[in-house]
């Protein structure tokens, strides 16, 4: 019954209009990342960061805005500003640290179905920032690692952060209970923590992994790149104030999975919250490989209605590899998006006709 609702769904809003046939290219505005934006950070060194996988920030109506940018090769996330085309890293918020923090809410996921069991605890594999006042959110990609099929209790946590006046520092509040809520969602509780590529000469799979994050109210979106299913993505919605409750109980409240008719093999990138409740949604091909373009799509809550809005024109040149990971609006009708495998994120504003 669910299967065939989705699929009705799919076919319902079936990506052929001349929206989705649109291609967005980048504005004639050159964007600048000052100095000291950092990846991985070793005994020895912090990387320059080329693997930016998401981005918030706070509103302002003038003026320089307070943002936050996650690398997942990282062990937290960074503060950074943004004035006008100039994005200014700041401080650097280490959020797994060495070990799992002790003071973490909810219980440890088990290592379910990833072929190689547990792994290092290391870097946090942050996939998503979310803002809503006065809070950031980062995540990880709660799911088996892509190459190393195994799983890392680093990359299971969820963190909400609360920065001081000035950004230099911020309270850090983790919770497992995340996993909670994919592991029991309906229709894709199933495929968590099981892996994400094939074996050689394997057949495809559809592990569970997040990519996409917002907060509305009281309510936490997650959004998954994979499973896709019938041509389906899915958000995964839960209220923050059970995530972030004391103890190590389990999460005390049920999820709801919300269905978006992206297109096949498309699954969901990243997120970003508008200011009228709906979401800016950012999507990509569900698993390394495929032919799937980058788009953008507007998404009705709760009933999870998409209209898109048009297809990202590839990067050229020495940034080809670039891909689409992060997104964050600007202003009425306009975008920024950052890209994994380009040097500081390769930040570039986007003209999106929103209706």
């Amino acid at each position: 019954m669910i299967r065939r609702s989705l699929v009705a769904a799919a076919s319902a809003l079936a990506l052929s209009g001349p929206a989705w046939a649109q291609v967005l290219h980048s504005v004639d505005r050159t964007y600048t990342v000052a100095e000291g934006l950092t990846g991985e950070i070793t005994k020895h060194r912090s990387k320059p960061a080329e693997d930016i996988s998401g981005i918030a920030c706070a509103p302002a109506e003038a003026g320089p805005r307070t943002c936050m940018v996650v690398d997942d090769e990282a062990a937290g996330a960074q503060f950074a500003t943004l004035q006008g085309t100039t994005l200014t890293p700041g401080a650097v918020i280490d959020i797994v640290g060495r070990k799992p923090p002790k003071s973490a809410v909810g219980a440890p996921p088990v290592t379910g179905e990833c072929t190689l069991g547990q792994g290092a605890y290391r870097e946090m594999d942050g996939e998503a920032v979310a803002y809503a006042a006065p809070d950031f959110y980062v995540t990880g990609s709660h799911g088996c690692s892509r190459r190393g099929r195994e799983f890392k209790l680093s990359t299971g946590l969820l963190a909400r952060l609360r920065p001081n006046p000035d950004a230099t520092e911020a309270r850090v509040e983790t919770t497992y209970r995340l996993n909670d809520a994919l592991r029991t969602a309906d229709t894709v509780g199933a495929y968590a923590l099981k892996d994400l590529e094939p074996r050689e000469g394997g057949k495809p799979l559809s592990g569970l992994n997040v990519e996409g994050l917002a907060v509305i109210g009281d309510t936490l979106y997650a959004g998954l790149r994979a499973p896709v299913l019938d041509g389906t993505a899915f958000l995964v919605s839960v209220p923050v104030a059970p995530l972030f409750a004391p103890g190590d109980a389990p999460l005390a409240a049920k999820p709801v999975t919300i269905p978006l008719a992206l297109g096949a093999d498309a699954g969901i990138r990243d997120l970003t919250a508008l200011p009228d409740g709906r979401l800016l949604v950012l999507s990509g091909p569900t698993r390394n490989g495929l032919s799937v373009p980058y788009g953008l799509f507007l998404a009705d809550l709760p009933s999870g209605r998409v209209t898109p809005l048009g297809t990202l024109a590839p990067l050229e040149g020495d940034e080809a590899r670039g891909k689409p990971e992060g997104i964050v609006r600007l202003g009425p009708g306009r975008v920024l998006v950052v890209f994994d495998s380009v040097l500081n994120g390769g930040p570039r504003e986007y003209a999106v006709a929103i209706p």
